[in-house]
């Protein structure tokens, strides 16, 4: 029985369609959402959720992900090979960083034949992947090039750490790109400025503080949080994904 995940920005309908399709090829493939809630259009987001999950999937799953802001142009389409993965979907970033996290891959582009311009999801994604689950690796061809997404990691200077966020969840919690290793590399690491303006306290769970207050922990992803205990802390400070922010101790 095959395992096949979708990843993508395509809210609640869409995906059921393509669900629909996969399971008229593959029969009785297990297919699981990982998320359909990405901002829509914003591929770093879909590229680090995707990288997150894939490494809590067996070797042999097929991931197919869209977040396809192109979708109908004359991008292609991949089918990555990375340590008995695969990754399905647009070339545009998209699966390069979950690829990396698993291991050596190898990129190889997918005929582009669909009914539709505007839902290649259901009309190229869907059934490639459907017929990779089920032992048939469809017509493909290496990738001479590719678009090589590669997520910033954060620097460390001193007592400062340089880094971004890299998404918010449903809660408002500001997940970085700062991993816990870097937290625990510093001199003094129990109190720390936001942006050299804001004091956060170090804590190890949401319920150290007040409720309504912020606060730095380290999350499940193993990466720095900035958080307000039963509040949002996204809201409160104004973040985005995608912001630059340092993190000083202090």
């Amino acid at each position: 029985m095959g395992l096949i995940t979708l990843t993508t920005d395509f809210g609640s309908f869409y995906p059921a369609v393509m669900r629909a399709t996969i399971l008229a090829i593959e029969p009785h493939a297990t297919v699981i959402d990982i998320t359909h809630d990405i901002t829509p259009h914003a591929i770093r987001e879909g590229a680090f959720l995707l990288r997150e999950a894939v490494k809590y999937f067996p070797r042999g799953t097929v991931h197919i992900a869209v977040v396809d802001p192109t979708v109908g142009t004359e991008r292609q389409g991949l089918v990555i090979e990375a340590d008995g993965h695969y990754l399905v979907g647009p070339d545009n970033g998209l699966l390069i960083p979950a690829a990396r996290a698993l291991g050596d891959f190898d990129v190889l582009s997918i005929q582009m034949i669909a009914a539709s311009h505007t839902f290649h999801g259901r009309d190229i994604f869907a059934p490639v992947g459907a017929h990779i689950s089920s032992g048939q690796l469809p017509p493909v061809q290496h990738a001479s090039t590719f678009v090589n997404l590669d997520l910033s990691d954060a620097q460390k200077h001193d007592e400062t750490l340089l880094g971004a966020i890299a998404y918010i969840d449903r809660f408002g919690n500001c997940i970085t790109n700062i991993p816990r290793g870097l937290m625990a590399g510093l001199r003094n690491g129990d109190h720390f400025l936001l942006n050299g303006e804001i004091e956060l306290r170090f804590v190890t769970t949401y319920g150290e503080e007040a409720e309504g207050q912020l606060l730095l922990v380290v999350g499940s992803f193993e990466l720095a949080e900035i958080a307000m205990n039963r509040g949002d802390a996204a809201r409160a400070l104004k973040l985005n994904v995608g912001d630059d922010i340092t993190l000083t101790a202090c």
